[in-house]
């Protein structure tokens, strides 16, 4: 099951990938006036309603003593704290133009939101609903963290509508086409470049079915095993993914997200040998 999960996901990213890659479409679904509906959003639509759709299934699987509405609940709430650490992780790094000017800080309608922060954040408030509602925040964890993977795989998909998130200019077949207004500075004159977004849509694709393999597996032992598989696997996508992106953030000369990249791996190593030893 877990072969033919993998091969029909890879299959519908490269159909999508090189079918769509050449087609220039407008980022925004509907216009109306300054309001619009954008494909990037539709996205993360689409990957929390596949995340609820399997976590029903897994409320009864799992025999958790939750019921799908109070879980449900918890995970918009899980979303908006995400949310809030993704913009607070952009806004950071971004200080100096933020300071000057502070209503954009809110604008997340403008872009400005990270994966890193996104998790933390999301993380933090998973735990604190967990600690309300007397949950076990490690098990719950590792039942939804696979689902965030393939969320992140189909948000993916949202850099490639803006034309986004690419990588270092090239001439191989695969890639993408960036149109002047969406170049980098210095990138002016080329016009093709790496699809780094999609590099790291199909791997974290191969996170989420590995992750689902091993929680469903007799490997699986010890709650926080899940979680912390998750946390050391993102850790190296993102820090070789970092070689491949011209556009992140930069303190102090080096790259913000590889260094949470290292303490990513760290930690997702020491939890592995914490939760695997654990009675």
């Amino acid at each position: 099951m877990y072969i033919l999960i993998l091969v029909v996901g890879l299959v519908l990213e490269f159909v999508l990938y090189f079918t769509l890659k050449d087609l220039s479409i407008d980022p925004a679904i509907v216009r109306i006036g300054d309001f619009q509906i954008r494909y990037y959003g539709l996205m993360y639509i689409v990957a929390i309603a596949l995340a609820l759709f399997f976590i029903k299934r897994d409320i009864e699987r799992f025999k958790l003593n939750v019921s799908y509405k109070e879980l449900e609940n918890a995970i918009f709430w899980v979303v908006i704290s995400g949310i809030l650490g993704a913009r607070i992780y952009h806004v950071i790094p971004n200080w100096d133009y933020y300071s000057k000017n502070p209503f954009e800080i809110i604008a997340v309608w403008h872009g400005g939101l990270a994966i890193y922060g996104g998790i933390i954040g999301g993380l933090i408030g998973g735990y604190i609903i967990s600690r309300i509602k007397n949950w076990n925040f490690l098990k719950m964890a590792d039942i939804t963290i696979p689902y965030l993977a393939l969320g992140q795989a189909i948000g993916r998909w949202g850099n490639f509508f803006n034309k986004e998130a690419y990588g270092p200019p090239t001439d191989v077949f695969w890639a993408i086409y960036i149109p002047p207004e969406n170049r980098i500075r210095s990138f002016e004159n080329y016009e093709y470049f790496h699809p780094t977004f999609w590099y790291e849509s199909i791997l974290n694709y191969l996170n989420f079915v590995f992750l689902i393999y091993f929680r469903n597996s007799k490997f699986y032992t010890n709650s926080g095993q899940v979680l912390s598989i998750y946390i050391l696997n993102y850790g190296i996508i993102r820090f070789f993914m970092e070689f491949q992106r011209i556009d992140t953030d930069v303190v102090f000369g080096i790259k913000f997200a590889h260094i949470f990249s290292i303490v990513a791996i760290f930690l997702g190593i020491l939890g592995l040998v914490v939760f695997s030893r654990k009675k």
